[in-house]
């Protein structure tokens, strides 16, 4: 009996091994690397890629190599490398916030991190939005007049109808003002778009704004966009880590140096570093700077994550 309670007990073990051999590997991984930070490379791979970022896979890899060598170079250590199974992995995830990035850049608009190019940008919402509504204006006023001569000219054909006929005069009058008609729709179409967009302009710059508020520690009111809202966070990148493994997301980037920015704070979450209070820091709180060199204050947490003197 207890032979079979045994074998029962060890195919147990062995089935529990196969069905979760990548959770208990993930598990390994994550424990060895908390308790012995830095003795072994972090793996990463790709994982998730979203192409409407308009980068390649390999301009990408190219990103996260430069973003290694930010951490790898000060203490001369290998710290991260590339696998095609590596535990780390790190996706390019397409949403509202990249879609304001690519917005802004159709506008021709920098974002830089100081308070000059938020005062430039609320100049700039300013003006979109007296222009806007001047423009919501005119279309109220255009769709008025529409549905008026859309109803007068309904009346006049029901009552040539019921007469049986009209005068050559008055049809010709009354197909001119059917085309006019069918063309006031197009154009009312046209104009709608064209507020629809100056809607996502102006939302844009809403985001954008309220982002750098909350960057240069600005104590603002926060601008509300218009129709659908976009209140939350918009954090460029997040690093995760659970039972299935590690994980970065990013979400928001309008140029290199900005994505190897986020994916340097992102792999120093990886490596076990946690925030810092000096705003030029690559850990620093607020993962939305430019500064692609470690401050002091990075490279002595990164000396004490890796015990080296």
């Amino acid at each position: 009996m207890n032979k079979i309670f045994n074998f029962i007990i060890l195919l147990l073990v062995v089935f529990t091994i196969f069905f979760y051999r990548d959770t208990l590997k993930n598990a390994w991984v994550q424990t060895f690397g908390y308790y012995f930070p830095c003795k072994q490379p972090v793996t990463y791979s790709i994982n998730n890629f979203d192409t409407r970022f308009g980068i390649s896979k390999e301009k990408f890899l190219e990103a996260i190599v430069l973003a290694e060598e930010i951490w790898e170079k000060p203490i001369d250590k290998n710290l991260f490398e590339y696998s095609q199974d590596g535990n780390l992995k790190i996706n390019l995830v397409y949403d509202i916030r990249q879609e304001v990035t690519a917005k802004l850049k159709s506008m021709d608009i920098v974002v830089d991190n100081n308070k000059a190019s938020y005062d430039a940008l609320k100049s700039k919402y300013k003006i979109l939005v007296s222009e806007h509504n001047q423009s919501a204006i005119l279309f109220e006023s255009r769709v008025k007049d529409f549905e008026a001569r859309k109803q007068k000219y309904e009346a006049e054909v029901a009552t040539v109808n019921r007469r049986g006929g009209a005068t050559p005069e008055t049809v010709a009058r009354l197909n001119a003002e059917r085309k006019y008609l069918d063309q006031e729709v197009i154009n009312l179409q046209q104009l709608q778009t064209n507020l629809n967009n100056e809607v996502d302009n102006i939302n844009a710059l809403v985001v954008a704004i309220n982002q750098l508020a909350v960057s240069l520690n600005i104590d603002a009111k926060k601008y509300n966009t218009i129709g659908d809202s976009l209140d939350g966070e918009f954090d460029e990148g997040v690093y995760k880590s659970g039972p299935d493994g590690q994980e970065i997301d990013i979400y928001q980037f309008d140029n290199k140096t900005k994505l190897v920015r986020v994916l340097a704070h992102e792999l120093g979450h990886a490596l076990g570093l946690l925030h810092v209070e000096d705003p030029k820091a690559i850990m620093y709180r607020l993962n939305n700077g430019i500064n692609e060199t470690p401050t002091d204050v990075d490279i002595l947490e990164l000396k004490k994550l890796c015990g080296i003197e």
